[in-house]
């Protein structure tokens, strides 16, 4: 063993190999090399240690005596050669960040699983927070609690600035089944709407009042009968299952979630009840809101929330494109 710092670690490595398989051809395939690089190797060693290793047979070699009392301590070095190898390689591990979002109830349905698979597609270490948008988003992410929001609203001061990314103008109209309103000539207006009790799904933040048909109601000084106001689409889906009440949603995965999860039907209201709901309502905004340093701030996380909004927001529907469900 006197001669061993004469020997290469690739040497020893097809020795180890070799010992184990018993096949120049196996070891030559493991090692991505000709067979004629493998018998060299042999040879090397062979003449290192100035005694015989293997005996070649029909079908293969047979390990020698000699062969068999190196073998584990050949093992051994090959093992911490690599190990030594590994640890003097820059690290790759990226450490996971954390990230905080507030989003609105009715927009975060998909959220969560739709930023887990782009990070895994950008080989991006994310662990993703998705909690509830409030009213108080201006100490949230003052104090640091959330990193980025979604809002309906702009907040822009010395300390938030926000950011706009779409504008959501049309609606689905969503209820039981049963209810009559989707039985007959598939025609829906607003007027026909109002003669029903009206479940308000509040997307907003608490103290606003956007939604689109009580404004309308109160510009036609009409009555409308809100039998309940709710921001999950959980709580959504038990009233309107429950009851003969309707509601208007404008986001594409809360629709396809009522309609696979229970007994709803949808329906897209005509273009010209959709500029007649956005007389006075002017469609539901959404802003990426955060701190105006941008200490926190993820460019491909933003632009990704962005991405998902725009694709999950209802713009311009005309009755045609997303039908009875």
């Amino acid at each position: 063993m006197s001669r061993i710092n004469s020997n290469t670690l690739f040497n020893i490595k097809v020795f180890v190999l070799l010992f184990e398989t018993l096949s120049s051809t196996h070891v030559a395939q493991q090692l991505g090399v000709a067979t004629s690089k493998v018998s060299r190797s042999l040879k090397a060693l062979r003449h290192s240690f100035d005694e015989p290793l293997f005996v070649r047979k029909q079908h293969g070699f047979e390990h020698t005596p000699f062969a068999q009392s190196i073998y584990p301590q050949l093992k051994r070095i090959l093992a911490l050669s690599e190990l030594s190898l590994a640890l003097s390689e820059p690290e790759t591990v990226q450490t996971k960040q954390e990230m905080t979002i507030a989003c609105p109830p009715p927009l975060s349905l998909n959220l969560l699983s739709y930023l887990q698979d782009r990070a895994s597609q950008l080989q991006q270490k994310f662990s993703f927070n998705i909690k509830p948008c409030s009213n108080d988003i201006d100490k949230l992410l003052s104090r640091l609690d959330v990193d980025l929001a979604i809002t309906f609203e702009a907040h822009n001061s010395e300390r938030l600035s926000s950011r706009f990314v779409a504008k959501a103008n049309a609606y689905v109209l969503v209820g039981n089944k049963e209810h009559p309103i989707f039985h007959g000539d598939g025609h829906v207006d607003v007027d026909d709407i109002l003669r029903f009790p009206y479940i308000s799904f509040n997307g907003h933040e608490f103290d606003q009042g956007h939604d689109p048909l009580a404004l309308y109601a109160s510009e036609k000084s009409m009555d409308i009968n809100i039998i309940a106001k709710v921001c999950l689409l959980a709580d959504l889906m038990i009233q309107l299952e429950r009851s003969d009440a309707l509601a208007l949603i404008c986001y594409r995965d809360a629709v396809e979630f009522l309609c696979a999860k229970g007994n709803i039907c949808a329906v897209a209201l005509p273009e010209e009840q959709n500029r007649l709901l956005n007389l006075r309502a002017d469609g539901h905004h959404h802003y990426l809101t955060q701190l105006r340093d941008g200490t926190h701030t993820v460019p491909w996380v933003e632009e990704e929330i962005s991405s998902y909004i725009q694709s999950n927001v209802i713009i311009n529907c005309d009755g045609a494109a997303d039908a009875k469900r």
